[in-house]
């Protein structure tokens, strides 16, 4: 079997010949075209990394849909040394957040979000508006060939699909979100309602696309979301939108790349098939034994890897036995794809990388 035939077949409920074995490696890949490794520059060469290092790939092809916006909305982006300065001007307002690169991690990092008062979340409101969608098949299918039997594209939801989730990863951070909780609790539920019905054009695009898996990148961690708030404002619209996808043969999952122990109880609970970035200690909250117990065969775990371990800071021997030890354990179960939790980070060797192949081919069938 190849890597799209077995990852179909667990998701199927079926046993493949090999536990699948998926990974995502553009945080790696993004480091190294600056000019390391200068022959990792384009898309053919993006699947070229995947094939030398054996690894499944599934991410990221092209949107299913295309956005724009009407003409009274101005979008702009400046860079300050390492700073980039994100402006979003409308007829009521302008909102703008600032990022820092951080050249140790090759990451961008919040330093101020766009939103910072309740009357933010108009102007928010103001732009979502004037958003319009239209469908992008066409690129999501030429990847689907070009990538073939190394892998199979996964299509992204709405980053992310609840908006309370989107207001605390991209716009707002937890804090703020806290804050007009407390300060205006309508304008927030205002808000999510709003974007919640607005979204309903993008998943019509969703729900007939060829995409065969389709991940709510919510980037859910426990701790931060909190179990009230996930069971007030997430998990009923999750359940809409699951069902949807489901009713027209899709399989839905979703990106949990934090904590778990307050969360993939609900997950379980809202329908998902799987979810995907299942981060365990010594990173996550939860050993495998742990999550395993949990989840039984109601759902599908994708991932197992904590991505901090390709790391050379762990050496060898535990990167190993690590790998060993966790395909050992998942090896006669059926509802597992080996992944990483959430991403192959700048500074692992390539060997590393190529290991896991060797060690899954030993000890996984």
């Amino acid at each position: 079997m190849n890597e799209r035939e077995r990852l179909l077949s667990v998701l199927n409920k079926k046993r493949p010949d090999l536990i699948p074995w998926y990974a995502d490696l553009s945080w790696w890949y993004n480091s190294k075209i600056k000019g390391i490794e200068e022959r990792y520059s384009l898309e053919d060469d993006y699947l070229k990394l995947y094939i030398e290092t054996n690894v499944g790939i599934y991410v990221y092809p092209p949107s299913l849909w295309k956005e724009t916006y009407s003409e009274e909305i101005k979008f702009i982006n400046e860079k300050k040394d390492k700073y980039i300065i994100s402006k979003v001007k409308t007829p009521i307002g302008e909102i703008e957040s600032i990022s820092k690169f951080l050249e140790n991690s090759y990451t961008f990092s919040y330093t101020t979000h766009f939103i910072k008062t309740p009357y933010d979340l108009k102007i928010m409101q103001y732009i979502f508006k004037n958003r319009k969608v239209s469908p992008n098949y066409d690129e999501f299918e030429r990847i689907d060939k070009k990538w073939g039997i190394y892998g199979i594209p996964v299509a992204l939801a709405p980053c992310c699909v609840s908006p309370l989730q989107t207001l605390i990863t991209r716009w707002a951070g937890i804090q703020k979100v806290i804050d007009i909780f407390i300060e205006d609790p309508n304008i927030l539920e205002e808000t999510i309602e709003l974007l919640q019905y607005l979204d309903n054009e993008i998943f019509e695009i969703i729900e007939n696309s060829p995409s065969l898996i389709v991940i709510f990148p919510e980037n859910l961690s426990a701790e931060v979301t909190g179990k009230n708030l996930i069971e007030k404002y997430e998990m009923p619209y999750w359940k809409k939108r699951i069902k949807q996808l489901k009713d027209k043969g899709k399989f839905v999952g979703i990106h949990n790349d934090g904590t778990l122990k307050g969360s993939l109880h609900l997950l379980i609970e809202s329908g998902f098939d799987f979810v995907e970035a299942v981060t365990p200690s010594p990173v996550g909250d939860m050993n495998i034994e742990e999550i395993f117990k949990v989840c039984d065969e109601k759902i599908i775990i994708w991932g197992g890897i904590p991505g901090a371990i390709f790391s050379p800071l762990y050496k060898d021997d535990y990167f190993e036995n690590y790998i060993r030890n966790l395909i050992l354990f998942v090896k006669n179960k059926n509802n597992f794809v080996l992944g990483v939790a959430d991403q192959v980070p700048p500074d692992a060797p390539k060997e590393r990388i190529c290991k896991v192949r060797e060690i899954l081919e030993k000890y996984g069938r």
